[in-house]
């Protein structure tokens, strides 16, 4: 009965034990702000090129930082139906509803290190979620409010993850929000990085803009950066859902716990 009760003990807390996963810093924007993140910006002259736009159709003129805000449990008037926070207590909002052809830039480096590596594949992985809100004036797809995200590895500058989309888009499924505007529920991201990107450094960065006339806004809500599964979504304006392990750290904690608790009342029950 002592050993059984020395092994529960021995398996909780070498789970506790186990690194932790790998996190950005403020990924969760539950410091009420936007601390540890690099914020940018500067004016939209538009796209260039004709769409598919990529990274390199982005022109940001001048340097000076967009709009950017950490919001709790609000109602956003032009996407009602997103559920504010997507994680905890706080998300955050790239660029805003004013006008003015302004760019919001947020960036984060850090290093992928083992503790990102998914049990499920062996594989490195960041998560997080994404929900673009933008008026759609009916511009030329040049000219229209904007949202991209992506990950870059820093050594080579490769592109890991990619996501670039012009409001009104015809193949991004935008939902219809309030009189113009556009929106996505949230994303849920699950990107899946090489082997070989352990021990190197990669680069988030998530850009919103306005339209390139001055007229229309543009910005995008982002969470839950790191390596851990993102909890379900709640409410009506949740996103596609990307299997995930069935039991990842946190679930075999709780496990662990179960079984902890079941060896002490056997103990004292048989005491």
């Amino acid at each position: 009965m002592k050993s059984s009760v020395l092994v529960c003990v021995a398996v909780f807390a070498a789970l506790f034990t186990l690194p932790a996963h790998a996190q950005f810093q403020n990924g969760g924007f539950e410091t009420g702000d936007l601390s540890g993140w690099t914020i940018g910006g500067g004016s939209n002259p538009g796209l260039t090129g004709s769409p598919p736009f990529t990274a390199a159709s982005i022109v940001i003129n001048g340097s000076s930082p967009g709009p950017a805000s950490a919001v709790g449990a609000i109602i956003d008037a032009n996407a009602p139906d997103i559920v504010l926070a997507r994680i905890g207590q706080h998300t955050a909002k790239i660029n805003d509803e004013g006008t003015g052809a302004l760019v919001t830039t947020l960036k984060q480096t850090v290093q992928v290190t083992n503790a990102d590596i998914d049990s499920g594949d062996g594989l490195p992985h960041i998560r997080f979620a994404y929900a673009p809100v933008m008026d759609d004036p009916g511009h030329s797809p040049e000219d229209q409010p904007y949202f991209y995200v992506a990950i870059r590895r820093v050594s080579d500058n490769s592109v890991l993850f990619e996501k670039i989309a012009y409001s009104g888009q015809p193949d991004a499924n935008f939902l219809n929000g309030t009189g113009n505007w556009k929106y996505l529920p949230f994303q849920d991201v699950d990107a899946v990085l090489p082997a070989d990107a352990v021990g190197e450094s990669v680069e988030l960065t998530v850009i919103a803009a306005d339209c390139s006339l001055g007229g229309h806004a543009g910005y995008v809500y982002v969470d839950g950066f790191g390596s851990s599964p993102l909890p379900p979504a709640t409410g009506g304006g949740s996103g596609p859902k990307i299997p995930v392990p069935m039991l990842p750290r946190e679930g075999l904690v709780v496990l662990a716990s179960a079984f902890l608790l079941a060896g002490l009342l056997a103990m004292r029950r048989n005491s």
